[in-house]
């Protein structure tokens, strides 16, 4: 009955341009949230598709209490998904958000690579416990001898032991840059952007593919997710959110010519929520053991540098967290971007899921509510957890 349920909604969101869009009385501010509404094929799931009717109004209410400039959101389950475009991409112009709009998906990225590593440990093109210099001797990491046990692996449960960032993501001079172990590989949990790019080099290395055109061979292309990319194009421009500092400032935009999969991906909700329910829930393109090995804890996800009470209630699988409270075991990831937040969390035993994005520096700020809102009321310590990380 569940994969009845999930092909159902695939198969929704595939001719989701059919559905029909609202704006809820109290806008006057321009601010209004259009909904989609997605019914499900033989499945018209009426108490959910009224829940997400009636909520509409409530998420823009949490948007515009929290200064929120532009938002998308997607949840889907009990046989049927919403789709919730909010406000302006950008507050000086005053172009509003629609379902073509895309967002800055900030470390939401890196659990496309974590899907693409492991469609490629299934080919048999990379072990996980092998280490990466075996594959490729990155200048960055020559010097240093920790650095050269790193696995793919340690990258995907954040225990390789290199920094976040040696330096920012966005200078020229990240590939000419060494990088230091800040501790042992394998030994404990710090969460690295560095680890995932090391990753992505390797991987570029062995297939002989720029990481774009792999992420669309593997992920975009069989997951109907058209408006994703880890570069900028200019044919993307018009549909391109800004981000907002907590005041409501638009900030430049930014233009990423070199993809990295530990922060470059630009993609909707819609694009995303494709991703997330085909590549994680269902597994498509993945052996079952490898996909369920993907939502087995890896790591404790204790960070050192920054303990949280939410420790004991969050693990990392392979590319993702994961938390579990009172049974109820959740995957997701958070994304934060300067001027984007982003946040998703799905069941990987029934299929619901949420997906937000956010154009503001706030996003952070209404996880709460927003998961309250579609996943339920109950307990979340992810969001301190994140906080933490913040």
């Amino acid at each position: 009955m569940k994969n009845t349920v999930a092909c159902s909604i695939v198969m929704a969101m595939a001719i989701s341009l059919l559905g029909t869009a609202c704006t809820p009385a109290g806008s006057e501010d321009g601010n209004h949230a259009g909904r989609h509404d997605i019914p499900a094929s033989g499945s018209t799931a009426p108490g959910n598709a009224d829940r997400l009717r009636e909520n509409v109004e409530k998420f823009g209410s949490v948007m515009r209490a929290h200064g929120i400039p532009g938002a998308q959101l997607v949840h889907s389950g009990n046989g049927s998904a919403g789709e919730i475009e909010y406000g302006v991409m950008r507050t000086d112009s005053g172009a509003q958000v629609s379902d073509l709009t895309v967002f800055e998906a900030a470390s939401l990225s890196k659990v496309v690579g974590a899907y693409i590593t492991l469609r490629l440990v299934d080919q048999g093109k990379i072990d996980l416990d092998t280490p990466l210099w075996n594959y490729w001797q990155s200048p960055r990491i020559a010097h240093d001898e920790l650095a050269k046990k790193i696995t793919a692996r340690m990258v995907l449960n954040h225990t390789s032991g290199l920094p976040n960032w040696q330096i920012s993501p966005t200078n020229p001079a990240l590939d000419s840059t060494p990088i230091a172990s800040a501790f042992p590989p394998g030994t404990r949990f710090s969460y690295s952007g560095e680890g995932f790019y090391l990753l992505q080099k390797t991987i570029e290395h062995l297939t002989g593919v720029a990481w774009n055109e792999l992420a669309t061979r593997e992920v975009f292309t069989p997951f109907d997710m058209p408006h994703s990319s880890f570069v900028s194009t200019p044919a993307r421009d018009a549909f391109t959110a800004r981000g907002h500092g907590k005041d409501g400032t638009p900030r430049q935009q930014r233009i990423f010519a070199t993809a990295n999969t530990a922060f470059t991906l630009v993609t909707s909700a819609r694009d995303y929520h494709n991703f997330i329910h085909r590549g994680l829930y269902l597994g498509e393109g993945l052996q079952p053991s490898t996909r369920n090995m993907m939502f087995t804890a890896s790591s404790n996800a204790d960070d050192q540098s920054a303990p949280s009470t939410a420790d004991p209630y969050i693990s990392w699988g392979l590319g993702v967290g994961i938390q579990v409270v009172n049974g109820r075991k959740l995957i997701w990831h958070w994304g934060d971007n300067p001027g984007f937040k982003a946040l998703f969390m799905f069941s990987p035993d029934t299929g619901e899921s949420m997906l937000l994005f956010t154009n503001s520096e706030n996003g952070l700020s209404t996880y709460q509510e927003v998961l309250e809102l579609f996943m339920g009321q109950g307990p979340y310590p992810v969001i301190d957890w994140v906080r933490t990380q913040d």
